[in-house]
């Protein structure tokens, strides 16, 4: 029997291997049928056309500002429509706004500051259907749209697009959006938001197909919060692309190579701090021992602020091919979450994009969070790292002294990450559930 694909217009994502929106949507999806996949989007960058080669830039006739803020804030000039692919690079997009910036421009800066503090950008910033994308969607004629929210704004697509088209949907929760969004904002409006959000949110989950989470705990405090039924889906690992990398010696050189990857900033850059604070007495004290950071914030100032701790370097990232032998060839890997309460609301529920890849390295992980994060829970669950759940310089130091000294101990946990990987993240089994949640078989 022929295995059935859909068609899905994936809305606001796109498919690259360098985000961890990117790479796990291009691991779930990898193996579907190129013609079956079209994706609309504001944002492109590089992206990954062994996925998908249809897509739409949503631009100048889909992004509005409403009146009267539409007389202080930044329009959209960025044309509307297909774009074209060279070499996994979009083309570039046409602006139509040849107005150089005089007064008008710090009058924005301003705009844009108060929009931050009161969140005017829910009432102001719209998506809308403009004929031209109509014309488009009807003409892939998709079977389903899928979205990983992420504001207000694409809550009402999403809503307009399964309305007006008349198209069921797949909505899929990376992070708790709902809650984080609302956090810098003050005052009334803040409350005011929150409702705003959480009402409209819950009236486009009741008419959605199909739900999914980024963790299973997410699914339980989901079905909680909603009452609805989430299936969790973070990003799979193709077994055959990473075992051939994978660690089998466990032994040291002369100096103890932990490794983080990814980016520094909201709900992990204390903890990637604390740990480089660590590493850099420990150097002091004449432990062979270096801490190396691939993130894509190498050049900007957050990265500055690690230049104070010796034995610390943080470094540009490298190509997504490059990471199963970057990961393997290190003694430690880290996984740190931010213990404070704005890092545990943003981070509680997700699951990092490179847990996985973590796991399948054979390197042994450390994990640095709060026992209330989904990470932690999976970790202290399945035994696949050392788990570090209290925010204290001596218990780190005392863990990364451990997994120093303890060649057993990090045979162990490797060896147990790998069995929980493939077990849990095979891409070929997780891919076909993913598919599953598709079939229109099932949904009707």
């Amino acid at each position: 029997m022929p295995v059935f694909y859909p068609k899905i217009l994936i809305i606001g994502d796109s498919f690259d291997n360098k985000s961890g929106g990117g790479i796990t949507l291009t691991n779930l999806f990898k193996g579907w049928k190129k013609e079956n996949i079209a994706v609309a989007s504001i944002n492109f960058k590089e992206i990954d056309t062994t996925v998908c080669e249809k897509y739409y830039r949503l631009g100048s006739l889909e992004s509005k500002i409403k009146f009267p803020v539409n007389k202080i804030g930044k329009k959209s000039f960025i044309e509307s429509g297909p774009i074209s692919i060279t070499e996994n690079k979009v083309s570039e997009p046409i602006i139509n706004d040849k107005k150089k910036p005089g007064i008008k421009y710090y009058i924005q800066l301003v705009y844009w500051y108060i929009t931050d503090i009161i969140g005017l950008e829910h009432y102001s910033n719209r998506l809308v259907i403009s004929d031209d994308f109509r014309s488009w969607v009807k003409e892939f004629n998709p079977d389903f749209v899928y979205c990983q929210l992420s504001t207000l704004e694409t809550i009402r697509f999403i809503n307009d697009i399964h309305f007006q088209l008349n198209i069921p949907f797949a909505i899929h929760f990376m992070d708790d959006w709902p809650i984080t969004i609302t956090n810098k904002q003050k005052g009334i409006f803040k409350l005011y938001w929150q409702k705003v959000i959480d009402s409209e949110l819950r009236h486009l989950l009741s008419s959605a197909s199909i739900l999914m989470s980024i963790s299973e705990a997410m699914s339980e405090a989901y079905y909680n919060r909603y009452g609805l039924k989430f299936i969790p889906f973070h990003n799979p690992i193709a077994l055959e692309e990473w075992l051939p990398y994978s660690k089998n010696d466990w032994s040291l050189n002369e100096t103890f190579r932990i490794l983080y990857t990814g980016r520094l900033g909201t709900a992990n850059n204390k903890s990637i701090l604390t740990i480089s604070k660590i590493v850099s007495n420990l150097y002091h004290s004449n432990i062979k021992i270096k801490l190396d950071i691939y993130s894509p914030a190498a050049s900007t100032e957050r990265a500055g602020h690690y230049l104070d701790y010796d034995g610390v370097e943080v470094k540009p990232p490298l190509p997504y091919k490059s990471m199963p032998e970057l990961l393997s060839s290190y003694d430690l890997l880290l996984l740190p979450l931010d213990f404070d309460e704005e890092g545990i609301n943003f981070a509680k529920y997700s699951m990092p994009t490179k847990t996985s890849e973590y796991m399948i390295s054979g390197t042994p992980i450390l994990v640095f969070a709060s026992m209330f994060t989904a990470l932690a829970k999976y970790a202290s669950k399945e035994g696949w790292a050392y788990l570090v759940t209290n925010n204290d310089d001596t218990t780190l130091l005392n863990a990364l002294n451990e997994l120093r000294t303890n060649e057993h101990l990090r045979m162990n946990l490797a060896k147990k990450a790998i069995e929980v990987a493939i077990r849990n993240e095979d891409a070929k089994l997780v891919r076909e559930n993913f598919r599953k949640c598709f079939s229109i078989k099932d949904l009707n």
